[in-house]
């Protein structure tokens, strides 16, 4: 049997923060650059998962501080 482990779910602020740049760069990331993002059950927030976000900055060479935010 597999277990399956949950990953840490981003906002757009932390990532931001993460990748030390702005919120409308990870906007436009998620536009036009195909980094993943979805939105939350009310529609209202949108969120980047751990995995997607790993995927996206290792194909672009983006640094990202993983330290930056708690989870």
């Amino acid at each position: 049997m597999s277990e399956t482990k949950s990953e840490n779910v981003y906002s757009v602020k932390e990532v931001a923060t993460m990748c030390h740049v702005s919120n409308e760069t990870i906007r436009r990331w998620i536009r036009s650059q195909g980094l993943n993002a979805y939105n939350n059950i009310s529609g209202l927030a949108i969120k980047i998962v751990e995995s997607d976000l790993r995927e996206f900055s290792e194909s672009l060479k983006i640094y990202v501080d993983w330290n930056a935010v708690k989870k």
